[in-house]
């Protein structure tokens, strides 16, 4: 009697586990690739290593992985560019456009969503204004990228690194902050921060976030002393005249410098003309270049993003023009953060280089996307919430 208790209970638990497994099934849409999508994808930057690595991960892993086609912009100027670029598109019947231009990004997904086709960002974010006005657009799919506090964070973490290390004398490349760039102006807003915590001052009376409005107000960063810690040295925009490269120079020679904080690429442009001793970190990718500064000394800390991190972002695309958008329960699109992989060593880079830069087993490979085609809302944000070198891994 007792074993056919225990047959029974067996066949009954038997029974349940495949009407669950039946039911994930069910779940889980099919993914029908008989037809090719084309993708058109916008660029503002196609000659930097950040702009290669990316363009590299879709051309060539992820359209070897599936049935699309990208179709790449020239590099985009200003916002006429990015709407003739996407008549382009249109015209070469593209069903979504994948964007790293962000010259008029409401513009874009008007003129997207106009003619029925998806829109997505890719590592970058809309505005709060921005999103409101477009999250229940249908054509919308959402962003996914670093947010402003995101990039504030990494720029504190960076300046406190070389403050823990003892560093006093600090100068700072401002890149876009000249141009109003958000991203820039966050990133050195937390360096300043780090500076006024650590050296118990302040700069232009203000301290933490507040340094974000000084900034705007002054298109540029202020040198002087803030409290024990002192900014020797500063650099914005993108000249790239003589006389740009000219400052770049004496910045990098100034006497008793220690460290350059870069809110773009850093080794670039001081690498060469830095004064003995002085270390430089920046925020870019994981690149050839880069490993090449890593090793020779030329650059000591990178905050960098890795090049398959606009992978969630193309699932969530194809997914979408595929029949199934990934939306939160209020049917809004997605707004993802994804932060940086943060190397201080050649030997860290390098660890990470190698699984950045494989052409067949990159952090985020083909197994890991399908999961996430015609997933939950919840289960995508899970993922891109996973975004460490250590948790990547982890998932593979």
């Amino acid at each position: 009697m007792k074993k056919w208790r225990r047959l029974t209970a067996f066949l009954l638990t038997a029974a349940m586990v495949l009407m669950m497994a039946c039911t994930v099934m069910a779940e889980a849409p099919e993914m029908d690739e008989s037809e090719t999508v084309k993708i058109g994808v916008l660029v503002s930057d196609t000659t930097s290593a950040e702009a290669l690595a990316f363009r590299a991960y879709y051309e060539e892993y992820i359209q070897n992985q599936y049935n699309v086609n990208f179709m790449y912009s020239d590099e985009l100027k200003d916002s006429a560019g990015e709407a003739s670029a996407i008549d382009n598109f249109i015209a070469n019947n593209c069903k979504a456009v994948i964007s790293l231009s962000s010259f008029d990004r409401p513009a874009q997904i008007a003129q997207c969503s106009g003619a029925g086709v998806y829109y997505a960002v890719a590592t970058g974010t809309l505005t709060d204004e921005e999103y409101e006005a477009a999250k229940t657009n249908e054509y919308y799919v959402g962003a996914i990228g670093p947010d402003l506090m995101t990039e504030y964070q990494t720029g504190y973490d960076m300046a406190k690194y070389f403050l823990d290390e003892g560093k006093t004398k600090f100068a700072i490349f401002g890149g876009a902050i000249p141009y109003y760039t958000d991203m820039h102006i966050y990133r050195a807003a937390g360096m300043l921060a780090a500076m006024c915590d650590v050296g118990e001052g302040s700069y232009k009376d203000a301290t933490g976030m507040d340094i974000i409005g000084k900034i705007y107000e002054d298109g540029a960063v202020e040198t002087g002393a803030i409290g024990n810690v002192e900014v020797v040295g500063y650099v914005g925009g993108y000249d790239m005249d003589d006389a740009w490269f000219g400052k770049c120079g004496e910045m990098a020679q100034t006497e008793g410098l220690e460290v350059i904080l870069a809110v773009g690429n850093g080794s670039d442009f001081f690498g060469a003309a830095k004064g003995e001793g002085v270390q430089i970190a920046s925020v870019d990718a994981y690149a050839d270049s880069y490993k090449e500064a890593m090793e020779a000394g030329t650059l000591n800390y990178l905050a960098g993003k890795f090049s398959a991190s606009i992978g969630p972002i193309f699932m969530a695309t194809y997914s979408a023009v595929k029949g199934y958008p990934i939306r939160d329960a209020e049917g809004n699109a997605l707004a993802l953060s994804q932060g940086y992989w943060v190397a201080d060593s050649a030997e860290t880079f390098n660890t990470y280089y190698a699984v950045d830069s494989s052409k067949e087993e990159p952090a985020y490979t083909k197994e890991m996307l399908d999961g996430l085609f015609g997933s939950s809302y919840d289960d995508f944000a899970a993922f891109v919430s996973a975004y460490t070198f250590d948790e990547i891994q982890g998932l593979k």
